[in-house]
């Protein structure tokens, strides 16, 4: 099937993000949890993968939260220093895996420079009209934001895990 366009709702999705926001830090701040908030559609949330040689290898997730929670967040590996992507300069922000049939991460989707976290999870993912199985589909009021992490997370886990991105 054809997997369904959010529709974009500002103030929803402020609404729907806070709340999420305050049951996942459960009496923290964002900051305790190692995440910033730029602003109140924003999170910030550092994600780390171990590479082949045994070190860490350390990227800066973005989520926005405009389409929330009828839709899952905009997801974005960025540069730590600017806070955005640019292609080609950013690509070593962006992991490169392999082989995980849920998640993948583009830096040139279609080659029109967009990036693209391919997973059901991410609002990216409906905006390119992706094919996608109802088991699969974005279900509000089951799903969080913090679902969202969680896949991305798995998809930095080894065996899939192969360091940064070079193209």
């Amino acid at each position: 099937m054809q997997a369904p366009v959010p529709i974009q709702d500002v103030h929803a999705g402020r609404e729907a993000f806070a709340r999420d926001l305050e049951s996942a830090l459960k009496g923290a701040s964002p900051c305790e949890r190692g995440w910033a908030m730029p602003n109140d559609l924003t999170l910030l949330v550092p994600l780390f993968a171990s590479n082949s040689a045994g070190s860490c290898d350390a990227y800066l997730l973005k989520l926005f939260f405009d389409h929330y929670s009828n839709g899952p967040p905009s997801a974005q590996f960025v540069n730590p220093l600017t806070l955005s992507y640019s292609f080609p300069g950013d690509v070593v922000w962006v992991p490169h895996i392999e082989g995980n049939v849920s998640i993948a991460f583009h830096t040139n989707f279609n080659n029109n420079q967009n990036q693209l976290i391919c997973s059901s999870t991410t609002l990216e993912f409906y905006k390119v009209n992706h094919g996608v199985d109802e088991k699969h589909i974005w279900h509000a009021g089951q799903m969080t934001f913090l679902s969202t992490i969680s896949a991305i997370k798995a998809g930095l886990a080894q065996p899939y895990y192969k360091g940064r991105s070079t193209k």
